[in-house]
């Protein structure tokens, strides 16, 4: 079993037989770590067996990006896997430091803020609020008001951090952006209405596929957009795919047929590039994949 430094792992003995499959499966699809359960990882706390199973998927599935995650939990902040681990480190160090010169544990949501903005200087303007009302707050001031996914706004606000964040500490950064094919004729044929309900529709089924770390938007129209943090080009169109065929099955059943055609564009190692030119190059394959037939990803695995 490995060893993650900085976190308790006296209860992570793997088991032979791992319950609540189907709920640690849905967690792992979420890809979701509250503080609570970073909190525990963290050793603030004993792993009960749910717990544990997740830990134990989690690690196997998001290896180093693990790191990612809990500071995305803790912060709101995207960082890349290896500058995550760093800085996961540090913050366990500087926890420490906190609690011999206070004489009590400050936890490791304190400890956290107060490394990542009064000794890296990484985050600034930090206040204090409670969670429920800033994830109120968040959802009014950068949602799309039909979908509930970001807005084109905050979209290419997010995406010029995570590109900047990349060229700066390496690492890779895939960009899907993605529409549905002929949802004109829908407007047309069954009336605005229906066309939002299938907005909405597929804006569920996409919100379903993403991680926490990732960033999933509705760019304007029928297009959309999901930015995905440490994840290649391979990853990045087994996602795609994965989305494509769930948005094709959901709607099996319906009157009409809805599909969607899919741009994935990855950026390896760093290389410089703006987040204008990002979004060009996946809209570009994009286009590709709808001049290829729709109902398809471009570029095709393997190319």
């Amino acid at each position: 079993m490995r060893r993650i430094r900085g976190m308790s792992t006296t209860s992570l003995t793997p088991k032979p037989v791992i319950r609540h499959e189907e709920q640690v499966a849905d967690f792992i699809a979420r890809g979701e770590l509250d503080v609570r359960m970073v909190s525990a990882l963290a050793g603030d706390r004993t792993l009960n067996a749910r717990e544990q199973d997740i830990l134990e998927k989690l690690f196997a599935e998001r290896g180093e990006g693990l790191y990612a995650d809990m500071l995305y939990s803790l912060t709101h902040r995207a960082f890349p896997s290896r500058q995550a681990k760093h800085l996961w480190e540090e913050i366990t160090l500087h926890r420490k430091s906190l609690k011999v010169k206070l004489n009590r544990d400050v936890g490791i949501a304190v400890a956290a803020h107060d490394y990542l903005a009064n000794v890296a200087g990484l985050m600034h303007g930090v206040t204090i609020i409670e969670e429920t009302k800033m994830a109120t707050l968040a959802n009014v001031a950068t949602r799309d008001g039909l979908t509930s996914l970001y807005d084109q706004t905050s979209f290419k606000h997010k995406l010029k951090e995570e590109v900047e964040r990349q060229v700066r500490y390496g690492g890779v950064l895939s960009l899907v952006m993605f529409d549905i094919d002929h949802f004109k004729s829908i407007n047309d044929t069954y009336g605005h209405a229906e066309g939002d309900a299938v907005l909405r529709n597929v804006s569920d089924i996409l919100r379903k596929q993403v991680r926490k770390i990732d960033t999933a938007a509705r760019y304007g129209g029928e297009e959309f957009a999901v930015i995905l943090p440490e994840v290649d080009d391979k990853a990045g169109f087994i996602f795609a795919e994965r989305l494509r065929q769930k948005v094709q099955d959901s709607f099996e059943e319906a009157p009409y047929k809805i599909t969607i055609s899919l741009g994935v564009y990855t950026n390896p190692n760093g290389q410089a590039i703006t987040a204008e030119e990002f979004i060009k190059r996946a809209d570009a394959l994009l286009y590709e994949a709808k001049r290829g037939g729709r109902n398809r990803v471009c570029p095709p695995q393997g190319k």
